[in-house]
């Protein structure tokens, strides 16, 4: 009887300090990116004339763009926070203007953050989370390591608006904001696939990880339903200090005239070339012709598409037009496993668009 009381007044003295542990108050600080003394927020190429602190396009472009596109320019796909720090812990609290997920992509792609960090040996590593979801949402990283500093990137929402974000780490942490990265910039013109759609969080959207992949700074001007290769986004992109342009766009054109679009893509490539005339532009089939979808239809249509594009392409080079690049559906490779609804790609997808692509892209830089 006795050994079972002090057994008892064991356990509840054990409970009772991991209770105080659990309950221990760790006071943070916390830091704004719209209000550092430098650009720190990364993808976004006009960071100094803008409307609203996470919008995508300058604010003089309100006037230049369709109205829909504007709206769309203020959702922050592609846009992350990089960052130094020896913590053990981070929060991240935000708040965001739109619906936070949608029937075929959910909220922690829509509307959640990422975070990755670079290792000591380059590699990059992926953070776990808990997170909340409501008026206020809270992401908490915890178990990061005692005193490993890291490289840290944090990826914003693929489809939402930012209204407000914070970063906090423990106050005896190091935590240091670095830099945007505005030059040597991937430019990525296209559509809902670009912008992320249907990665399950933003990390995993194919320009992230090409990002990764490629160690560069990435401006992902991708748009839902809405890239249509627009002369008022092509006469922005030329302004970049860009080091390769990619128009995927064909996915959003099949509802186009075959003459629009030929006549789209054709000046789209001459404008680039005469105001950027040695950076390279790539131009991108419809990656879902690759699929042999059983609707007959639209499968067709995929496919016409990138019969257009690849006429295109093979008659600008043969009248002498060069730095112009082409990357195939087949060599892009999605196949039944790789899309949520038959038009965009799941992460089985992404993984492989972003493999594709650095591949075509490193043997471009290399020429």
């Amino acid at each position: 009887m006795k050994f079972k009381n002090i057994f008892a007044v064991l356990l509840f003295c054990s409970l009772g300090i991991e209770i105080a542990i659990g309950q221990e108050q760790v006071n943070y600080k916390w830091w704004d990116p719209s209000k550092n003394s430098f650009p720190a927020i990364e993808g976004q190429a006009w960071p100094n004339d803008l409307a609203h602190p996470y919008d995508r396009f300058p604010a003089k472009a309100e006037h230049q763009l369709r109205e829909v596109v504007w709206n769309k320019s203020q959702e922050s796909a592609g846009l992350l926070l990089r960052f130094m720090s020896n913590t053990s812990q981070i929060q991240v609290r935000y708040k965001v203007k739109g619906k936070l997920a949608f029937e075929h992509m959910p909220a922690t792609g829509v509307s959640g953050v990422d975070l990755y960090a670079l290792d000591k040996a380059g590699k990059w590593r992926w953070a776990g989370v808990t997170y909340e979801f409501g008026d206020t949402i809270t992401y908490h990283y915890q178990a990061l390591g005692i005193n490993q500093e890291r490289e840290y990137y944090l990826y914003l929402p693929l489809y939402n608006k930012v209204s407000w974000l914070e970063i906090g780490v423990p106050d005896r942490a190091e935590f240091k904001p670095l830099p945007a990265r505005n030059k040597d910039l991937v430019v990525i013109y296209g559509t809902s696939i670009a912008q992320g759609g249907c990665a399950s969080r933003p990390g995993m959207a194919w320009t992230a990880i090409l990002g990764r992949r490629l160690k560069r700074p990435v401006v992902n001007l991708g748009f839902s339903s809405n890239g249509l290769l627009e002369k008022p986004v092509i006469d922005l992109m030329c302004g970049l200090h860009a080091r390769i342009f990619i128009l995927d766009c064909l996915p959003n054109m099949m509802s186009l005239p075959e003459d629009t679009v030929r006549a789209r893509l054709i000046d789209a490539i001459h404008t680039l070339q005469s105001k950027k005339p040695v950076v390279p532009v790539l131009i991108v089939e419809h990656a879902d012709a690759n699929m042999n979808l059983m609707d007959s239809t639209l499968d067709k249509n995929f496919k016409r598409m990138n019969v257009l594009a690849k006429s295109v392409f093979a008659e600008l080079r043969s009248k002498g037009v060069r730095r112009i690049y082409f990357l195939s559906a087949e060599k892009i490779g999605l196949d039944q496993e790789s899309s949520v609804d038959g038009s965009h790609p799941n992460d089985f997808g992404m993984e492989r668009y972003a493999n594709a692509y650095a591949h075509c892209i490193r043997d471009i830089f290399k020429q």
